[in-house]
């Protein structure tokens, strides 16, 4: 299919106070302007303001196509879509990368309009909450755009599978908008290579090339797909590496592999949540310098366009779907669990080929010691091996001594913040380090037994960008360079641990006026990032780098 770029300055206006049902998309008369992509939060005439955005936009065809659809590459809260005043659809998946089906058009001028609503609804925003600790930016995140084809049925995705790292062998489903045929020919071709003409049955092929460079950190080989079905252009990158455990430990390719890495917040202060692909590579490069090799995408689906740079960079992901410490009553919500399964069924499916991501997980700190938290996690669990994508299974629990969903997952995690959230009034913060892993640990094992590999899947504190004491006071540079350094030689010494993603890469903004006790937030910000919201390095940077170039 052809993509069709709809990214650019839209005519925009914003209703504050007001919910998108309340809101007549024909009768609106755009007299502003705003970016696509582009958060309408950030600007100075809606800054932190909630309510109902309207954009327009007017483009033109120079022919007609038979099949046409919407692609929306993740949006805050949720939107509803119309062509030439036509209604396409509505969505609620905050983060997700969409699509609405447009169906026939013609050549000639077409507009799009959108109402984009950031409000916090209990009844309608199922997946974002006021008490989340990241701010819940309103407007298009990574662009809009069509897709176009001749075809009536066009071939939509090749998702490419490694069967046998070690003899190339690899296994291609193709996915068509409808029903796969049962027979078609397809011309394929890798990388520079001469197409080749395939008979496909039941939508599978079984390929063998072991000519291809594999995928990993050290040599990050990407290889492009490109299949020709009628008039239809399809290309997919994929990579061939295997991701396994075995041991208590994460085995790639065949070899062990330690994680060590950060959880990085899609933010920023000029664009939100709306990164732009130069603060993307800004933020791998410093990942790199750092000597880290893993992120953790916190604590939603994360874009394809920076998946991407993984993929060429070497850096490994974990990826998860949208949540945060939901309790009980939500998780047992049938609502809820739909909007869990749709958007943690349409992550997997759009990072299918990313060899960078080796984790799919979902719902950061749910209440996963309820019945309702570990019936949710099981489910999630089974939604992503039902795709058969290769990944781990996991999810960051935060409920170390009761949490009863880990049983489901690959990979044993901990959330956990001892001296910093978890804090004795009479101890010094870095000696409660060591006892609280032993314990937790401890624990692991005596619940879970021996097998799965354990990921510390948060640790760290906060540090102010520019704040010094020679004693090392807590909120300052050297506090939080001093407990990182303990951090990490505490979990590195122990065998039983795997991996470590720290918290976190960079500040990022969080509660603005409500959600939490505000002295947490100072600033509204979430301060524990070793870079500050602008990406200047504190102290803890080069602790970390000098930590992690050690570590192997």
């Amino acid at each position: 299919m052809r993509n069709f770029d709809l990214n650019g300055t839209w005519r925009f206006s914003f209703h504050a106070n007001m919910k998108m049902e309340e809101t007549d998309p024909t009768a609106e008369q755009p007299a502003d302007w705003m970016t696509v992509p582009g958060c309408f939060d950030c600007m100075p005439h809606q800054y932190c303001q909630r309510g109902c955005a309207f954009y327009s936009h007017t483009f033109t065809l120079e022919e007609d196509w038979t099949a046409a659809w919407l692609r929306i590459d993740g949006m805050g809260l949720r939107g509803s879509f119309f062509i030439d005043g036509r209604p396409l659809g509505s969505c609620a998946l905050p983060y997700s990368a969409f699509e609405l089906e447009i169906g026939r058009i013609s050549a000639g001028e077409h507009r799009i309009t959108a109402l984009l609503d950031n409000n916090f609804d209990p009844d309608k925003m199922k997946l974002f909450k006021p008490f989340y600790d990241f701010y819940a930016f309103g407007g298009f995140y990574h662009g809009v755009s069509l897709r176009l084809s001749k075809e009536t049925n066009p071939l939509d995705r090749i998702f490419v599978r490694t069967v046998d790292y070690r003899t190339g062998k690899l296994d291609l489903e193709f996915v068509f908008k409808h029903e796969t045929p049962k027979k078609f020919k397809v011309i394929l071709s890798i990388n520079q290579e001469l197409g080749k003409e395939y008979e496909i049955t039941d939508g599978r092929l079984a390929l063998e090339r072991p000519d291809l460079p594999l995928w990993s950190p050290d040599s990050p080989a990407v290889h492009q797909l490109r299949a020709v079905i009628g008039t239809d252009v399809v290309t997919e990158t994929f990579g061939i590496r295997e991701i396994r455990t075995e041991n208590e430990r994460f085995v790639l390719n065949g070899k062990e592999i330690y994680l060590k890495g950060f959880n990085r917040h899609e933010s920023a202060p000029v664009s939100g949540a709306a990164t732009t692909h130069q603060q993307m590579l800004v933020d791998l490069q410093h990942l790199k310098s750092l000597h880290a090799n893993f992120i953790r995408g916190c604590h939603y689906s994360q874009s394809q366009e920076f998946l991407e740079l993984c993929d060429r960079m070497g850096i490994l992901v974990w990826e998860e779907s949208l949540g945060w410490g939901n309790p009980e009553e939500e998780l047992k919500d049938p609502e809820f669990i739909r909007l869990q399964v749709e958007q943690t069924r349409l992550m997997v499916r759009n990072s299918f080929n990313h060899p960078s991501v080796i984790i799919f997980a979902f719902l950061n700190e749910n209440h996963s010691y309820t019945d309702a938290g570990v019936e949710i996690c099981r489910r999630l669990a089974e939604t992503i091996r039902a795709e058969k994508s290769g990944r781990l299974v996991t999810f960051g629990s935060c409920w170390n001594l009761k949490d009863r969903a880990l049983e489901y997952m690959d990979v044993l995690t901990f959330n956990t913040y001892p001296g910093w959230i978890q804090a004795s009034y009479s101890d010094d913060p870095l000696d409660e380090i060591e006892p609280n892993q032993k314990k937790l640990l401890a624990h692991l094992r005596e619940v879970h037994g021996r097998g799965k590999p354990i990921l510390v899947s948060e640790m760290g504190c906060c540090g102010i960008y520019g704040q010094h004491d020679e004693a090392g006071a807590q909120w300052t540079e050297e506090f939080q360079a001093g407990y990182l350094a303990k951090v990490i030689d505490t979990v590195t010494s122990s065998p039983e641990i795997a991996g470590l993603t720290l918290w976190q890469f960079n500040d990022a903004k969080s509660y603005h006026r409500s959600g939490a006790s505000i002295r947490c937030k100072p600033m509204s910000q979430n301060l524990a990032g070793v870079y500050d919201q602008y990406r200047r390095p504190k102290l803890a940077a080069q602790t970390v780098a000098e930590k992690f170039k050690n570590l192997k």
